[in-house]
């Protein structure tokens, strides 16, 4: 996934902030634990939302303790102890790293691609172990970016068909944050939408990008504006409306699927993600600003 799913800090109690941070620290250490430590870098906050959501549907909690790591290395900081959320989560974003080179091999200009190449045998062995441990996402991630590939192959693929893939594969990944089949059939609609909002909104972040480097985009396919930079102002409030209105539809039914989960804790947290720091990031996404910079140290 790509940062866009965080808190809106100044609505967040400082307490909450502080269990947000531990959720995070909890998975970094994870990650650390499972994969070796330079995968940490890795880590985005929209991981640590899964890894929030997965902890507050279980109704015992792993509970918190006090660790070092490379980035704090003088002060132990409080963490998520290890659990079966955080040990899923962690391998999920193992897999995603290696979708994210494969995709970056397929699509990048020859600088990146060759960087990318390199680091895909590390990558692979990550996703091997992982995928060791939870087969299902490892299955859903590689048939996301094959089926990603041949959309945009398809000269008149929409904005639907281009955004399916992305939203299948987070739909498998959210329906194994249960273990009840009723939980799992609200959690896969749920992610479902998360990673079409996810797949829009950075297609709307990449508008500029894509356009004056020729890489794919369904909304500059959907306005025929492909093979040409973005120039006219008219034209990019045109496309970025047209976009907010198919990301608050999104969100709206989200939410919808989201209340229906019954949480044992994180609620003000998540509830803070889901209405207030999605809105934020696709209004700095319209703004032009960059919605992917980490949330400010407390």
């Amino acid at each position: 996934m790509f940062g866009y799913v965080k808190p809106f800090k100044p609505e967040l109690r400082l307490k909450e902030f502080d269990t947000y941070k531990a959720a995070y620290c909890g998975l970094c250490h994870e990650m650390g634990r499972h994969y070796g430590p330079l995968v940490r870098f890795s880590l985005s906050y929209d991981f640590t939302f899964a890894a929030l959501l997965g902890l507050a549907l279980q109704p015992e909690f792993p509970g918190y303790s006090n660790a070092r790591c490379m980035a704090h290395p003088f002060k132990k900081r409080p963490r998520v102890n290890p659990c079966g959320a955080l040990e899923m989560v962690s391998g999920c974003a193992m897999s995603m790293l290696h979708q994210k080179a494969l995709d970056n091999v397929a699509d990048s200009k020859a600088a990146k691609r060759l960087a990318c190449r390199m680091l895909l045998p590390f990558t692979r062995r990550m996703d091997q172990k992982a995928a060791g441990r939870f087969p299902e996402i490892s299955r859903a991630l590689a048939e996301m970016t094959a089926r990603q590939q041949a959309v945009e192959q398809q000269p008149d693929a929409g904005i639907d068909a281009a955004a399916e893939p992305a939203a299948a594969a987070m739909g498998v990944i959210f329906a194994q944050l249960s273990g009840s089949d009723s939980e799992k059939r609200v959690l896969s609609r749920m992610g479902y939408l998360l990673g079409r909002w996810v797949y829009l909104i950075d297609a709307l972040d990449d508008l500029a990008d894509d356009a004056k480097k020729g890489g794919f985009n369904p909304f500059l396919r959907r306005f025929k504006l492909e093979g040409r930079e973005l120039s006219d102002e008219g034209e990019r409030r045109q496309v970025l409306e047209y976009g907010k209105g198919m990301l608050n539809a999104t969100v709206g039914e989200m939410a919808a699927a989201y209340e229906l989960l019954s949480l044992y804790r994180f609620k003000p947290i998540l509830d803070n993600i889901i209405y207030l720091g999605l809105p934020a990031s696709m209004e700095q996404v319209l703004a032009g600003k960059n919605s992917k910079k980490c949330l400010p140290s407390a």
